[in-house]
């Protein structure tokens, strides 16, 4: 009997201790996914020193982000926290938590730091599922850098320290909606992009990306701000049920060379009319009502091509090339757009047999017309592209030198810098020294859609965790937009910044 029951006290035993064994086996699984968040993040300042009579709080706005002329400033601080979706686990996030100087640059409104109107202090945050399909198809959905370009908002991440104008200028920085990456072979890959709008996160001046109706806050009529406005949200994105549209292609030919082909298509404008007061106030006036925007006249189209090749393990060259076109309001809406400026006049000479009422309604009132038709403007389309090569030769693993050549061509608009300035019209508004010149007629308002800059970067790598980089870039172009120390026109601009980012 007592042989009995020890065999009995030591089988329940056994059973515990299995069982602690398998409840302790089963929390360190369930702890175990602890272990493949990746946290990282940098701190990155600079000192920048530019030929012009920027400084102090002045701001720079000749540049891209580097914006404090002749003095130091932050860059950028960032922490980072992400789970990579894979077949063994297949669930992720990325979280990436960002401020410094450069933020107020990449989430619209431009010039925004309080947050009211966007997030940038949130710079990513998406979540991801991994599908067992082919080699493996990843599906990311929240706020998430753009696909398109050859450059990236880290600046220690990129071959030149400043960002470039093609970059700044001509694409957005940051989207919020979904993308899918099929992984179809080893060397070919292929994505879908489905974003809120083409022009990038953040607050919309009235309702409109592109700025149609000004550059007021929209909300309460009374107070012009949505911060007490019951009918919009403070944060907008996407003001239509329209989507903007991307993909990529990518495929490695070899070790040493790939190409990538990013795409992006959308129309970010609501309609011509807006409300039923504008329909009522259009009627009673017997005029005829503007029609509804359309995708297959009113659209932004961008194609961005980006080739790398790499003949050996110390060289990196990289080509880049973006067609950009828009039609319809998608083009008279946009920033910089005069109805009776230099870029209408240039649309016009362009469009031979094209009125003035077909292209500006607006303009009959003040007598230079002789019809009241409105219309979406259909006709008028801008095409502009741009051409980028960077190298990089590493000559050691502590020493590096990279070079950047820009061009950008949008002469048949003549955009200020280059297409879509993102400080607005053909001269930002702070730049009080520019307008001056502009008033006593001796600068002229446009560069005609034409820039170049070239950037030499030597990359001191101190040690693994302490990079330094430090630009010697030149800025030119036709036009006079820019200005000397004395503030005097001139048609370039000499840099020299250095940057420090320290990454963990």
């Amino acid at each position: 009997m007592r042989n009995k029951y020890t065999l009995l006290a030591t089988t329940v035993v056994i059973l515990f201790s299995q069982t602690s064994i398998f409840s302790q086996d089963k929390k360190e699984k369930e702890k175990s996914w602890y272990d493949l968040v990746n946290f990282s993040g940098y701190v990155d300042v600079y000192y920048n020193y530019t030929t012009n009579n920027r400084q102090g709080a002045t701001q720079d706005t000749s540049g891209t982000f580097h914006t404090y002329n002749k003095q130091f400033a932050v860059n950028a601080v960032k922490l980072s926290m992400e789970k990579i979706a894979d077949k063994e686990s297949p669930w992720g996030f990325r979280l990436d938590m960002q401020n410094g100087q450069n933020n107020m640059y990449q989430e619209r409104p431009y010039q925004t730091t309080n947050s009211l109107h966007n997030m940038q202090l949130l710079q990513q945050a998406y979540v991801s599922a991994y599908f067992n399909v082919l080699k493996g198809l990843t599906v990311d959905v929240g706020k998430m850098a753009t696909h398109i370009g050859l450059e990236l908002l880290d600046s220690k991440d990129n071959i030149s320290y400043t960002i470039g104008y093609v970059f700044f200028n001509t694409i957005p920085f940051i989207h919020t909606g979904a993308r899918a990456n099929l992984q179809v072979t080893e060397k070919l890959s292929t994505s879908l992009y489905v974003y809120n709008s083409a022009q990038g996160t953040g607050y919309t001046g009235n309702g409109q990306q592109f700025g149609y109706n000004g550059l007021a806050a929209y909300g309460d009529t009374s107070t012009t701000s949505s911060l007490t406005s019951t009918q919009q949200h403070a944060y907008a994105d996407g003001p239509n049920p329209t989507r903007a549209i991307g993909t990529q292609v990518k495929y490695a030919f070899s070790d040493k060379f790939t190409a990538v082909w990013n795409t992006l298509s959308a129309n970010d404008n609501i309609m011509g009319r807006q409300d039923n007061a504008l329909f009522y106030s259009s009627n009673l006036a017997g005029t005829t009502i503007p029609k509804q925007s359309r995708f297959g006249t009113d659209h932004w189209l961008l194609q961005n091509v980006i080739l790398i090749f790499k003949p050996t393990d110390k060289l990196t060259t990289i080509f880049d090339y973006t067609y950009g076109e828009r039609a319809g309001q998608t083009n008279t809406a946009a920033f910089g757009y005069e109805a009776s400026g230099v870029t209408r006049q240039k649309l016009i000479d362009n469009l031979p047999g094209i009125s003035i009422a077909e292209l500006d309604p607006g303009l009959v009132a003040a007598g230079f017309g002789n019809t009241t038709s409105l219309t979406r403007e259909n006709r008028v389309k801008r095409v502009y592209q741009t051409y980028q090569f960077q190298a990089k030769y590493q000559f050691t693993d502590m020493f590096a030198l990279g070079l950047r050549f820009e061009y950008l061509d949008d002469k048949r608009y003549g955009g200020s810098l280059a297409v879509n300035p993102a400080l607005f019209a053909f001269t930002p508004v702070d730049r009080y020294d520019l307008k001056w010149q502009e008033n006593i007629g001796m600068r002229a308002a446009s560069n005609y859609g034409q820039i170049k800059t070239f950037t030499l970067t030597p990359t001191i790598n101190l040690t693994e965790n302490l990079q330094v980089k430090i630009d010697l870039r030149r800025d030119w172009g036709p036009g006079q937009q820019f200005v000397d120390l004395a503030g005097r026109p001139a048609s370039h601009q000499n840099g020299i910044i250095i940057g420090a980012v320290a990454k963990f």
